[in-house]
């Protein structure tokens, strides 16, 4: 277990090791991969557009900026310039991408500009109920894994979507972001993928297709076919196949080099990953339970 110092508490949680040495994580780690493809998928997506960090990134922070949202507290509200100050820390987002991605976001009825009741010359971000529904999804999507690690007392508040729970850990959460930037970071690895459009997806379904064993069958056109549900073409699949194989994650075989398969140092890094992101969702969680149960007893 980890310590995290926080409103001058120790917060106990799962530590990367002890997630990484689970003897379930093998199971834990299918079930993220699964789930990461369906949330990410480009026809639920908020924006109806693919995913990458960028967009990730701002919509987890455009959530946890609105839970926090006090009304008489000029600190807490959520404008773009706050949203865009937050998101830099990451590195994931120019402002100019994330103008167009709000943008995209009220376009698409999942977030509303709003002036402030106090201040008309303010307009605040107000996520619709689209954009929370979409974030119960992907916050249910990142506690099932550790649920199979660590089924007791277990992550129910997150993996039933609570609406309750969700107001919580976002608020919570705020805190704590840094924590989140340091994973992105440790895993420099696989800061690459994370922030181009759909590479993740594209390397999770390779992996659920087989790809990571000897005798992969996979070939590139099993991938390409896919093109439509990742929300990107052919040539930027094989883009990404190229520099996954350049970064030594992708190794071809056969008599023409016809199949693919990802490399042990892919498995390596891409474990650490996520055993590193479940430890900062462990945190989370636990920082959004204190907080709900304070909000209950006030």
């Amino acid at each position: 277990m980890g310590y995290i110092m926080n409103a001058q508490e120790m917060i106990v949680h799962h530590t990367t090791e002890e997630i990484l040495s689970h003897p379930r994580f093998q199971e834990c780690r299918e079930v993220y991969i699964d789930n990461c493809i369906d949330v990410y998928k480009i026809e639920g997506f908020p924006g109806k557009s693919s995913a990458d960090a960028g967009r990730v990134t701002t919509l987890a922070i455009i959530v946890c900026l609105h839970a926090r949202y006090i009304e008489d507290d000029r600190e807490t509200w959520p404008t773009l310039k706050r949203l865009k100050e937050t998101v830099a820390d990451f590195g994931f987002a120019s402002p100019r991408f994330i103008d167009d991605f709000v943008a995209r976001l009220v376009q698409t009825e999942f977030l509303e500009l709003r002036h402030h009741p106090a201040d008309s010359r303010v307009r605040l971000l107000v996520p619709t109920e689209a954009l929370l529904r979409w974030d119960r999804e992907w916050m249910a999507a990142h506690f099932e894994p550790l649920a199979v690690l660590f089924p007791e007392p277990g992550y129910a508040l997150a993996i039933d979507r609570s609406p309750a729970f969700q107001k919580a850990h976002g608020g919570a959460s705020v805190p704590v972001l840094e924590g989140a930037v340091k994973v992105a970071w440790r895993n420099l690895d696989v800061v690459f993928f994370l922030a181009a459009t759909s590479a993740l997806s594209i390397l999770f379904t390779l992996c659920r297709l087989g790809g990571e064993t000897t005798e992969s069958g996979v070939r590139e056109a099993d991938l390409a076919v896919l093109a439509p549900q990742f929300g990107v073409s052919r040539s930027h699949i094989r883009n990404m196949l190229l520099a996954a194989e350049q970064h030594g994650f992708l190794a071809r075989h056969g008599d023409k080099g016809q199949f693919i398969v990802l490399t042990p140092r892919w498995i390596a890094a891409f474990d650490r990953f996520i055993a590193d992101s479940l430890s900062y969702s462990d945190l989370t969680y636990r920082l959004g339970c204190e907080a709900l149960m304070k909000q209950n007893q006030s």
